[in-house]
C-alpha cells in the first residue's frame, strides 16, 4: 500500500475544525467530542504525514506552511463528501433558488412557469424579488440572487446573458386622448422607477417625437401605471400584458416604431456561479414557454 493510501481522510475532518476553530476546545464542541480525542487524531495526521500541521501561537493553533497547503485539499475533499452524499440522499431541486424579475414579466410570463416548477420540485424553497431591472442586475452581480429576468441588453462582461422573450412595447394613454394631439400640450410620462428599461424606452420615444413633457410620473405596480395611464398620462408597456391584465381595458394602446418596439427579456446570472440544477430546469420551461404573436 503507497503512503497516501494508508490517510485516513476522516482525520481530514479534525484538521478542518481545528484550522477554522484556532484551538482544540472550540473544535472539540463542533465535532462533539472531548479535546484530548481532537489531539490525538491530529497527531496520527501528523504522523501519517510526517509533517507538523499547527504551531501554537497566543493561546491559538496557526497552521504551518505544509498545514496551509494541505487545507485547500482538505476543503475539497469534504464538498466532494457532501455532494457525493447528496447525490443518492436528496432532491437535486431542493434546495433554495433566488428569482429576480420585472413587474410586468412576474405578472403575466412566471405564473404558470412557476407553478410548472413547484409541480417537478415541491421541496424547492424558492423566492420572487420584483424591480427595475437595474436594480435586480445589482443584486446578481452581489450574489443576492441566482438570476433575473431584466429587459434589455447588458454590458457586465461578470454576467451571463440568456433571451428568453421578445416583447412587443406599445404606447398606453387615455380612452379619450387621440395620439396626434400628443404634440400639441406638455404630456406626463407613466414608468417604473428610474433603472426600468421600458421607461428608458419611453423617454427615447418622447425625445424623438419632440413631445413637451410637463411631468415624469413613477410608481412600484402595473396597476397603478395602468390606473394612471387611464386619466393624465402616457407610458410604454407589453402588449402582451395589456392583452391579459384587467386593467388593460380602461386604456387604448397604439404600435410603436420597430426598433423601440422591440423589447428582449434576458435571464442573467454570473458567469462564475455554480450549476444550480433548479435553475436549469427552470431555464427549460421559460424556453418551452410559448410566445405570443404580435402583430
Amino acid at each position: 500500500m503507497s503512503s497516501w493510501e494508508r490517510l485516513n481522510p476522516q482525520l481530514l475532518r479534525h484538521f478542518l475544525a481545528v484550522s477554522r476553530c484556532g484551538s482544540l476546545i472550540a473544535a472539540a464542541q463542533e465535532l462533539h467530542c472531548v479535546p484530548s480525542n481532537v489531539s490525538a487524531r491530529l497527531r496520527q495526521l501528523e504522523a501519517q504525514l510526517g509533517v507538523a500541521l499547527f504551531q501554537r501561537q497566543a493561546q491559538r493553533l496557526r497552521l504551518t506552511p505544509a498545514g496551509t497547503r494541505l487545507l485547500p485539499h482538505a476543503e475539497q475533499l469534504e464538498q466532494l463528501c457532501r455532494a457525493a452524499w447528496s447525490s443518492v440522499q436528496e432532491d437535486l431541486w431542493a434546495g433554495e433558488l433566488r428569482l429576480g424579475s420585472m413587474e410586468s414579466t412576474a405578472a403575466v410570463r412566471l405564473p404558470e412557469v412557476l407553478a410548472a416548477l413547484h409541480r417537478e420540485a415541491p421541496r424547492l424553497d424558492l423566492s420572487l424579488v420584483t424591480g427595475t431591472s437595474g436594480h435586480l442586475l445589482g443584486e446578481v452581480l452581489a450574489g443576492r440572487l441566482d438570476a433575473a429576468l431584466i429587459g434589455g441588453s447588458h454590458e457586465d462582461p461578470r454576467l451571463h446573458g440568456e433571451a428568453i422573450w421578445l416583447e412587443e412595447l406599445v404606447l398606453v394613454l387615455p380612452e379619450g386622448l387621440a395620439p396626434e394631439s400628443l404634440t400639441q400640450a406638455p404630456v406626463t410620462l407613466l414608468g417604473f422607477p428610474s433603472g426600468c428599461h421600458y421607461r428608458e424606452r419611453l423617454e427615447r420615444w418622447s425625445e424623438r417625437h419632440r413631445l413637451q413633457v410637463g411631468a415624469r410620473q413613477s410608481y412600484g405596480s402595473i396597476d397603478a401605471i395602468l390606473g394612471a395611464a387611464a386619466g393624465m398620462g402616457v407610458g410604454l408597456l407589453p402588449r402582451s400584458l395589456l392583452e391579459l391584465h384587467p386593467r388593460g381595458r380602461l386604456v387604448r394602446w397604439r404600435s410603436i416604431e420597430a426598433d423601440l418596439a422591440a423589447a428582449p427579456t434576458l435571464l442573467v446570472r454570473r458567469r462564475d456561479a455554480p450549476v444550480h440544477a433548479a435553475l436549469e430546469r427552470l431555464l427549460e420551461l421559460l424556453r418551452a414557454e410559448p410566445v405570443p404573436a404580435t402583430a
